[in-house]
């Protein structure tokens, strides 16, 4: 879990009394993580030799795989694919909530989606002379907890600064008028209420579906803990990049952003939005988009 501290110290300049943080500047890329950006192309980490974790999280697009449920379904429940894009500054990861920090996540990842088998795993890294020497440099030895190190170096990078970013640091011209229409509409509904923080979201576990259920099996939470106040309880997701990253909400049921606000309004705060309020919250949450090495 990134400590919530540090994000304050890093966010410092933002715009008082904003329900919202600007995110701080990306890490630098170190050794460690140069060899986790290979590690996570790698095919090589999978049981099978031939997934990697770039398939499900492109890097290219929104640090997702724009499927409304993952192509390599091991999960008991299976979910829609989260972006991995500012995944550090989660203190919730999964759609359960389940998972409290990078390291866990990377674990179970390689574990139960890539199927590896250490073994067989670290015996191809060790036939690598270039990955021999950047272990050897950086941890003196190849082991599953080298690998997983260096790939939470690599994710910590991935750091998606955007032009709402901009604006609560204080550039008036980062957002059109219909964005800051948006945004303020957004704080006026209550939607910050949930999605607020850093990463807009990703820091509450809450209930789906509080003025009407929404369409699904999936029992949330309840299939961690057995609670029954946990029943369609899921992480709130984070709202950034979230306009390239559809499908939508855990199960992946919702095609596009505008539905996707339309019945978070309804299910969640009890509102029926109207169209130019919809059209001007969505303008608001393009400004999220953020660019990964200028890749989008």
């Amino acid at each position: 879990m990134y400590p919530f501290l540090a994000v304050l110290l890093l966010t410092g300049g933002a715009r008082a009394a904003e329900p919202i943080l600007p995110l701080p500047p990306p890490p630098a890329m170190t050794a460690a993580a140069r060899l986790g950006e290979l590690l996570f192309h790698d095919p090589r980490l999978s049981g099978s030799g031939r997934i990697r974790c770039a398939d499900c999280h492109r890097l290219d697009r929104g640090g997702d795989d724009d499927r409304p449920l993952p192509q390599i379904r091991t999960a008991p429940q299976p979910h829609n694919t989260p972006t991995v894009f500012n995944a550090a500054y989660h203190f919730y990861l999964h759609w359960y909530g389940e998972v409290p920090d990078l390291e866990t996540q990377a674990r179970i990842a390689l574990q139960r989606d890539m199927a590896v088998d250490w073994d067989r795993v670290l015996l191809r890294l060790r036939a690598d002379a270039a990955y021999r020497k950047a272990f050897q440099d950086l941890y003196g030895r190849i082991d599953a907890e080298a690998v997983v190190a260096a790939l939470v170096a690599f994710e910590r990078t991935l750091v998606t600064p955007s032009p709402f970013d901009r604006f609560l640091r204080g550039d008036e011209t980062a957002l059109t008028p219909k964005q800051r229409e948006g945004y303020r509409l957004f704080k006026a509904y209550g939607c910050s209420a949930c999605h607020q923080g850093v990463n807009v979201g990703g820091n509450l576990r809450q209930k789906l579906g509080i003025f009407g259920r929404y369409r699904s099996d999936d029992p949330g939470r309840f299939a961690v803990t057995g609670r029954e106040a946990d029943r369609d309880v899921f992480r709130v997701p984070s709202l950034r990049n979230v306009a390239v990253t559809a499908p939508y909400f855990h199960d992946g049921g919702v095609e596009t952003l505008e539905k996707a606000i339309e019945l978070m309004a309804r299910l969640q705060l009890g509102i029926r939005l109207k169209p130019a309020e919809i059209d001007a919250i969505a303008a608001f949450l393009k400004s999220l988009t953020g660019r990964y090495r200028e890749a989008r």
